[in-house]
């Protein structure tokens, strides 16, 4: 759906038909890639959160269609975002829709994906959110990847360990919201340290 969004469309005329077709393209370079030998492979669909409706029609179905033949050892991980801002440290950015997760966790639970990766640290969701994965990993965000405050190992095990009380500990991942392209090396290394260390502690 991502691609479809950002493409222009003078063959099929058919968001669904072209979504398939990009996600046949997108499973021959998703093979090549597990024969190559990587276990955990991402798809990232952005737009999955801000067109729920789109997603549930047909989006899950192509997304799908992208890891139709991967071996059994290969783990199946997507990427919601919720927004993004145009700069580092802006305020008031448009982000997906609030319940925008919580319309499409059941259909995405009840798909082959064995992974969501789920924005959580620059708008908090609803944790009860967590409760409809009964088995699919949760990969949660907890650091800002577009602010420049460091959250601390303190307020990030805090969270992580408000989430544990919806799902169990060996399904939870804690991870950035997305990419850390807004941030400079230090700043992110900054945040990924406390990060790992929020973590850490509540293995101990």
């Amino acid at each position: 759906m991502t691609i479809t969004d950002t493409s222009t469309d003078v063959y099929y005329n058919d968001d669904k038909r072209l979504g398939a077709a990009l996600a046949a393209a997108l499973n021959e370079e998703i093979l090549a890639l597990a024969n190559a030998g990587c276990t955990w492979i991402q798809v990232d669909e952005p737009v999955f959160a801000r067109n729920p409706d789109k997603a549930l029609d047909y989006g899950i179905e192509n997304l799908e269609r992208c890891f139709h033949g991967l071996p059994d050892h290969v783990v199946l991980a997507v990427h919601m975002c919720c927004g993004y801002p145009d700069y580092l440290d802006q305020e008031n950015f448009q982000k997906a829709d609030k319940m925008a997760y919580f319309q499409l966790s059941d259909a995405i639970e009840d798909s082959s994906i064995q992974a969501i990766s789920l924005e959580d640290a620059h708008r908090q969701n609803d944790l009860s959110l967590l409760e409809h994965f009964k088995t699919t990993k949760v990969i949660l965000g907890v650091i800002a990847i577009a602010s420049s405050r460091i959250e601390t190992v303190t307020e990030i095990t805090e969270r992580l360990q408000a989430a544990l009380e919806h799902i169990d500990a060996g399904r939870l991942i804690a991870a950035p919201d997305c990419g850390l392209g807004y941030l400079d090396r230090k700043l992110a290394l900054a945040k990924l340290a406390n990060m790992v260390s929020a973590a850490k502690s509540l293995g101990d």
